[in-house]
């Protein structure tokens, strides 16, 4: 999909927006200014959720704010010692901090078992959310639906494997998921990944906030 041309641009695209209820327009007249919308992002504020077991990505839920400098601050469900435990997490660089129901912040590796899931990723200019729009196999339109609030453009997207694993570390073949589009800006508002009984839904809301995020 890279190489095909735009047929519309992102303005025309936001003025002619469908109605929810619409199927979306073409694949390739969105995603590649879907991608080029991500790549602009600085901050947005996420929402993770596992349902079911999903091999390769303990955590249960988890939230918070991110930076296109490879920040991170929220809070998060994860599955440590044989237990669900709730922790905060902060995330500055390669350092990164974490504090359980008692006690003060710790500083981990980023990938330790107290952080299975690094959300840095989803604005990671060589891996996350951007880059993933770059490595698209397929893409079938589905009716436009309302998402939180904004109309959204909604797609079956079939992402190259490779790429993918790269985004989402669960094991199996997770790479095929269904993504919205705020109309207007062309930004992801909301991504499903689905296996057996197993799904992983994110949420993006809060573009472009003014965060500061520190080392505790």
């Amino acid at each position: 999909m890279r190489s095909v041309p735009l047929a519309l641009s992102a303005l025309a695209l936001a003025l002619t927006a469908a109605c929810s209820g619409e199927e979306a327009p073409p694949a390739e007249d969105v995603v590649p200014d879907a991608q080029k919308a991500m790549t602009a992002v600085e901050s947005v504020y996420f929402e993770l959720s596992v349902d079911g077991d999903v091999e390769g990505l303990a955590v249960k839920a988890a939230d918070g704010t991110v930076t296109a400098e490879g920040q991170a601050e929220g809070t998060g469900t994860i599955t440590a010692l044989g237990m669900d435990l709730e922790v905060d997490y902060v995330i500055v660089g390669q350092d990164a901090y974490v504090k359980g129901l008692t006690g003060d912040y710790q500083q981990i590796p980023v990938g330790d078992d107290m952080l299975p899931y690094d959300p840095t990723i989803l604005l990671d200019p060589d891996f996350g959310i951007a880059p993933l729009l770059g490595a698209v196999e397929s893409a079938e339109p589905l009716e436009s639906e309302s998402v939180a609030g904004f109309d959204a453009y909604k797609y079956e997207i079939v992402f190259e494997p490779a790429a993918f694993a790269q985004f989402l570390p669960a094991a199996g073949d997770w790479n095929t998921g269904t993504v919205w589009f705020d109309e207007e800006t062309l930004r992801v508002v909301k991504a499903e990944f689905a296996q057996g009984d197993a799904t992983v839904t994110l949420l993006l809301s809060d573009y472009n906030e003014t965060v500061t995020i520190e080392a505790p």
